[in-house]
């Protein structure tokens, strides 16, 4: 596994930032496909519900799964329900869980600073959204960083194989559904997903309000507090980052937490760290 990383970290050595074209393809080819096909599958009323359930389901997992799990390690569960989560966190389609982990571990140690691979405020906003995804310098997974993770093999082969579980969703969903709730469940729900998480990194830097006063950019932010289900409490998060619940108080709405509550109640998850009292009581602003 070291030797992994050395190569990996020779090969990215000699790369540099920018958007490169190959990379690129799968990305803006869902764009495309998802642009085109609403316009040649007959809509119905329903297709929104398809969209809506597709959107909460995979935008939990990324919430929930990688970045509060994974990254974070925020509560405890089964070696079972992990693979569960990582599995489906992968119809996602924002690559494997290890590699999603080293580069959100990666920010936060180095938040909006030299080594921040997606910081708005010192790459710019369309960089930060999306185009750090697009450079093949940051395509390989850092083992160093998730040796926690990486001792499980099944964890290694998703992180690997990423692309698989999403494919055979995908033509499970045209042939059991249909062309119509493949196009608006599969590939709309992924592009807005997709760009909805992206703020997180992006939008979430530059507007909003600071409670805390954290030596990064970050801001809480209510209206994507409730569109990334608990993500928008920025600021709360960089002040306190190992907590499993990202909206520090009662109106902060924070959908995640809502939920792996829920799991822990009947015993899917357990540990579920909550925001200490001496956190709560450091505001700044």
């Amino acid at each position: 596994m070291a030797g992994t990383a050395s190569e990996s970290a020779e090969r990215g050595a000699d790369k540099v930032d920018k958007i490169d074209l190959l990379t690129s393809i799968p990305f803006l080819g869902v764009h495309a496909v998802a642009l085109v096909g609403v316009f040649l599958v007959e809509f119905e009323a329903q297709l929104l519900l398809w969209l809506l359930g597709s959107y909460l389901l995979r935008t939990w997992t990324i919430t929930g799964g990688y970045h509060r799990y994974f990254a974070h390690r925020s509560y405890r569960t089964s070696r079972a329900f992990q693979f569960v989560i990582a599995l489906l966190g992968t119809l996602s389609m924002q690559k494997g869980p290890l590699w999603w982990a080293a580069h959100h571990r990666a920010h936060h140690r180095h938040a909006d600073q030299d080594e921040d691979i997606h910081s708005p405020t010192l790459r710019g906003l369309y960089w930060s959204h999306m185009g750090w995804i697009l450079c093949s310098k940051y395509k390989d997974t850092d083992w160093a960083r998730v040796r926690d993770l990486a001792k499980f093999p099944e964890l290694r082969w998703l992180d690997r194989y990423h692309a698989v579980p999403p494919i055979v969703a995908g033509a499970v969903l045209w042939f059991a559904a249909g062309p119509a709730v493949f196009i608006w469940a599969g590939l709309v729900a992924t592009v807005v997903e997709w760009h909805a998480l992206f703020t997180a990194n992006s939008l979430c830097h530059v507007f909003g309000s600071r409670r805390f006063d954290t030596r990064d950019t970050s801001r809480n932010n209510a209206l994507f507090g409730v569109l990334l289900l608990g993500e928008g409490w920025h600021n709360n998060h960089h002040h306190y980052p190992g907590a499993a619940r990202q909206g520090f108080y009662w109106w902060e709405v924070d959908v995640t937490y809502y939920v792996l509550r829920a799991l822990e109640a009947v015993g899917l998850v357990w540990d579920v760290r909550g925001v200490p009292e001496r956190v709560l009581a450091r505001v700044d602003s």
